[in-house]
C-alpha cells in the first residue's frame, strides 16, 4: 500500500509537470480588460475574485482581516488564489492578514506594467487562445483577437420582452444594442439572429447562456401562437417599451435578477421558452456550440439533466455543459453518455471542489468519447487564472496517476488525454 501511495504521488507530480509545458487553450474566462486594470491592488483583486462570492468581508482593519482568513482558509477559492499568487510572485509570504501591504505593494508594482496580465497569461500560464465572455460587452474580444476568441452571452435577450427587464447583471438587450422596440417574436428572433450573425463575422467562436442564475434549465417546447401571444401581452405591458434609468454596473457576483412589476411568469416563461428552442436552431444553422452553465446558478431546477428534453428535441446543436453541472456531476455522466451533442466542460470545477473535480474526471474518462472533455479557468484576472490553472492541473494529475495505478490505461494515454484537454478539443470544438 505505501509503495502504491508513492508511486500515485510521482505519477501526480510528473502529469502535472507534463501539463504544464503544454500549450493551452482556455475555453471558458471572463478576464478583464486593461483599462479596467489600471491602478489594479489586492482589493481590486479580491473583489474581481470568486472570493467576493462567499459573503464574507475581509474589512480594513488587520483585525477583520485575520478573521476573514481564518474563516475562509480551508475554502478552495483562497486556497487557489493563494497557490496562484505564490506561482507568480517568488518571495513573498503566504497571502494573510500580516501579509496583506506586502501583497497590495507587489501587486501595485506589478500592474504598473501594462503589458503584466497578458505576460501572465501567454508566458506563465501557457495560454495560447482563451475565450472570452465579457458580460460586460457582449462579444468583446477586448482587443486583443489574437489571445482572445469572444464567446457571445446571449442572455439578454431573454429579457427583451420590456426595456426594464434584466438579467442577473442586469442587462437588457436594448441597452446593450441600439434598436427599435419590438413586439412581434418573429421579428425579435431574427434580431437575436442578426446579431449572432454579425458577432460570428467578427470572430465570435461560440455562444454563451448563464441564464442558470436567472431560471430554471427546464425549457419546453412552446406551440409558436402561444408563444407569439404571450410575447405580444409582454410588451404590451405599461412601460415594457420606456427606456429605463441608469442600471447597476455588471459584478463579478451574480446579482439578484430584475424584473418589472405587473408582469405575467406564465408569458415570461413561455417566451424564453420558446426563444431557448429558436436559439439552439440558430447555434446549430451557425455551427456554433452554445455554452450553458450548469449547477449552481440559482440552484433551483439548474441540474444539466433539466436539459435533456431539449438535447434531445436539438441534435444538431452542440450543448456544451459548463462546470459539468456540479454539483449534480453523475447526471452529467449519464447526458454524455447518451447524447454525443453534449460536450462537457469543467471550467470552475477545480475552484469550486478540488476532489469533486477529480470525481467527476474518473466518471467522465470512463463514459465520454475523448475529445468532447475541454476545461477554462473562468476568470477575471491573470492571478485567478494562474490559480485555476493550478488546481485543474492538480485535478488532472491525480485523476490520471490513479488510473495508472489501477491499471485503467497507460502512462502515454495519460499524456494523451492531458494534450487532449488542454489544447486539441478546444482547438477543434471552436474551430480555433
Amino acid at each position: 500500500m505505501q509503495t502504491s501511495r508513492w508511486r500515485t504521488q510521482d505519477l501526480v507530480e510528473e502529469f502535472s509537470a507534463y501539463a504544464a509545458a503544454q500549450p493551452k487553450v482556455s475555453s471558458h474566462c471572463h478576464q478583464l480588460p486593461e483599462r479596467q486594470l489600471v491602478g489594479f491592488d489586492l482589493e481590486a483583486l479580491l473583489r474581481n475574485s470568486y472570493i467576493n462570492w462567499c459573503g464574507l468581508d475581509w474589512g480594513p482593519t488587520e483585525a477583520q482581516r485575520a478573521a476573514f482568513f481564518a474563516e475562509l482558509g480551508t475554502n478552495s477559492y483562497l486556497v487557489w488564489l493563494r497557490r496562484g499568487l505564490t506561482e507568480l510572485y517568488p518571495g513573498c509570504a503566504p497571502l494573510s492578514a500580516a501579509s496583506w501591504a506586502e501583497w497590495d505593494a507587489r501587486l501595485r508594482a506589478a500592474y504598473r506594467d501594462g503589458g503584466h496580465a497578458r505576460e501572465v497569461l501567454t508566458e506563465k500560464c501557457g495560454y495560447r487562445r482563451m475565450l472570452l465572455d465579457a458580460y460586460w460587452q457582449p462579444g468583446s474580444d477586448n482587443d486583443a483577437p489574437a489571445l482572445f476568441a469572444p464567446s457571445y452571452r446571449v442572455n439578454a435577450f431573454f429579457f427583451g420582452y420590456s426595456r426594464a427587464a434584466g438579467d442577473h447583471d442586469g442587462n437588457n438587450p436594448y441597452a446593450l444594442e441600439t434598436h427599435p422596440f419590438l413586439r412581434d417574436l418573429d421579428e425579435y428572433e431574427a434580431w437575436l439572429r442578426a446579431s449572432i450573425r454579425a458577432r460570428r463575422a467578427a470572430g465570435c467562436v461560440a455562444l454563451k447562456l448563464p441564464i442558470a442564475y436567472d431560471r430554471g434549465l427546464d425549457f419546453q417546447p412552446v406551440d409558436d401562437d402561444q408563444a407569439r401571444r404571450a410575447f405580444a401581452r409582454l410588451t404590451a405591458s405599461p412601460g415594457a417599451a420606456e427606456a429605463p434609468g441608469p442600471g447597476q454596473a455588471p459584478s463579478n457576483a451574480p446579482q439578484r435578477p430584475g424584473a418589472p412589476a405587473g408582469v405575467d411568469p406564465q408569458d415570461v416563461r413561455a417566451f424564453q421558452d420558446a426563444l431557448f428552442f429558436r436559439l439552439c436552431a440558430i447555434a446549430a444553422e451557425f455551427d456554433l456550440p452554445l455554452q450553458i452553465h450548469t449547477g449552481s446558478g440559482q440552484g433551483r431546477r439548474t441540474n444539466a439533466a433539466r436539459l435533456q428534453d431539449a438535447i434531445e428535441r436539438c441534435p444538431t446543436t452542440r450543448f456544451v455543459l459548463l462546470h459539468c453541472g456540479y454539483p449534480w456531476i453523475q447526471e452529467l455522466g449519464f447526458l454524455v453518455e447518451k447524447y454525443p451533442n453534449v460536450y462537457p466542460d469543467l471550467s470552475l470545477l477545480p475552484l469550486v471542489s478540488t476532489r469533486g473535480c477529480v470525481t467527476a474526471l474518473h466518471d467522465l474518462l470512463e463514459r465520454s468519447s475523448l475529445g468532447r472533455l475541454a476545461w477554462g479557468c473562468d476568470t477575471w484576472t491573470p492571478e485567478e487564472s494562474c490559480g485555476a490553472l493550478l488546481a485543474f492541473r492538480q485535478c488532472l494529475a491525480t485523476a490520471l496517476a490513479e488510473k495508472v495505478v489501477e491499471g485503467y490505461f497507460s502512462r502515454p494515454e495519460a499524456e494523451r488525454v492531458i494534450t487532449a484537454i488542454l489544447w486539441n478539443n478546444p482547438r477543434r470544438i471552436y474551430s480555433l
